[in-house]
Formats: structure tokens, C-alpha cells, sequence
């Protein structure tokens, strides 16, 4: 994903981290110099403190903080399943670190020093990625709300119709008449908002893939 691809909303918020003051001014002023809506904190425990499964945009923190690390702070939101992806700066990382950071999620890791075009380009593939996440999840569940909306004979058909059964196929396999499979096409396809079955296999492959990615 590259920022040319996806359409960044206006409430996305680049979070800093950095327990240096002069770092943290700096690192702001470059950020809403390019037109992004910055947060700032002293620490990693002052920033979970107030964050929430709502929160939009990305994290940028220091690797080395006092008190929880950049190491640490990236564990509390991998366990806490926040959907905000991180970058991480530091001025010396070891190999078992960076190799950590980058298994557990992170966006990438910065080495200071680092140029000004490489830290904006690193937080607008963050915030692709965020935006791109979100609208893929807010897809899944009005998908998810549509099936919901099936009946049990909808949902039979629908089932047969992914499949690439033809109607008569699916009258003999569900013992009903074609008058009734018809009918419950037309529902399915209606209630799904598609306008054939290709269509329709795709939506449900999107929410099979969503519950089990691997």
C-alpha cells in the first residue's frame, strides 16, 4: 500500500513518544509542517492511558524510553489487539530487538539518524496501513450484517450458489422446486446487494479469509 493508493482520513493522529523534550518538539514541528495532526507524550504509560479501541492513525515512538520501552509498549498493544501500527526510532538496536519488532508488527525501524523524508514516508505507510485495515474492517462487518439478515433456506442456497451450482442442481440437492430456488436466488442476491452469484462469492470469501487468515 502506498499513499498514492489509499485516501488518508482527516482523523487519523500521528501519536510521538520520546522521553526527550527537545527530540519530542522537533519531531512534532516536522510532522504538522506536513500537514499531520500530532499528539505528544513524555512516556509510553502516559500515551496507553489514553488511548482506546477507537483511537486512529499511528504510534511513533523512541526504542530506549524511561520506564516502558518502545520494546514493551509494542507488546501492550499487540496484547491489547489495537489496530495502530507503530514505527520505532532508535539509536542503537540490537539484531534480537529489530527482529522482535518486526515479527510482532512494526511498521519499521528507524536507525538515528534518520532524515526527515524517511520518517514521513515510514508514517504515511502507517497511516495507509491503518486506513486500509479500517476500511477493510467496517467491509466485513456490513458483509457479516447481510448474512445475518439470511434465512436458514437463504443461507442454504446461498451456500450451493458460491459453490457454482446451477439452479436445477441446487433444486435436486435441497429437494425444493426451481420456482422456490429462483425465489430464494432473488432474495439472496437482493438482501446480499449483488447482482450474481460470482459476486456474491466473493463477499462471502472475504468474511471466510477475515476469520481465518491463514
Amino acid at each position: 500500500m502506498s499513499s498514492s493508493t489509499v485516501t488518508q482520513s482527516t482523523d487519523l493522529v500521528v501519536y510521538l513518544i520520546d522521553d526527550d523534550p527537545t527530540v519530542l518538539h522537533s519531531q512534532t514541528e516536522l510532522l504538522r509542517a506536513a500537514g499531520l495532526t500530532v499528539d505528544a507524550y513524555r512516556s509510553a504509560e502516559s500515551f496507553l492511558s489514553v488511548i482506546t479501541q477507537r483511537t486512529a492513525g499511528c504510534v511513533i515512538t523512541d526504542l530506549k524510553l524511561a520506564g516502558m520501552s518502545g520494546l514493551d509498549l509494542q507488546r501492550e498493544l499487540v496484547a491489547s489487539h489495537s489496530p495502530l501500527p507503530l514505527i520505532v526510532v532508535s539509536g542503537y538496536a540490537d539484531v534480537q530487538t529489530a527482529v522482535q519488532l518486526m515479527e510482532n508488527g512494526a511498521v519499521t525501524l528507524l536507525q538515528k539518524p534518520y532524515d526527515a523524508q524517511e520518517l514521513l514516508s515510514a508514517v504515511h505507510r502507517a497511516l495507509d496501513q491503518f486506513q486500509y485495515d479500517r476500511d477493510r474492517d467496517a467491509e466485513i462487518r456490513s458483509i457479516q450484517k447481510r448474512l445475518n439478515s439470511l434465512t436458514l433456506g437463504e443461507m442454504s442456497v446461498l451456500e450451493l450458489l458460491v459453490k457454482g451450482r446451477p439452479n436445477k442442481a441446487i433444486s435436486t440437492q435441497l429437494e425444493i422446486s426451481m420456482r422456490t430456488v429462483d425465489r430464494r436466488r432473488s432474495i439472496v442476491l437482493e438482501k446480499m446487494q449483488v447482482a450474481s452469484a460470482p459476486e456474491l462469492a466473493r463477499l462471502v470469501t472475504i468474511v471466510e479469509t477475515a476469520r481465518d487468515p491463514h
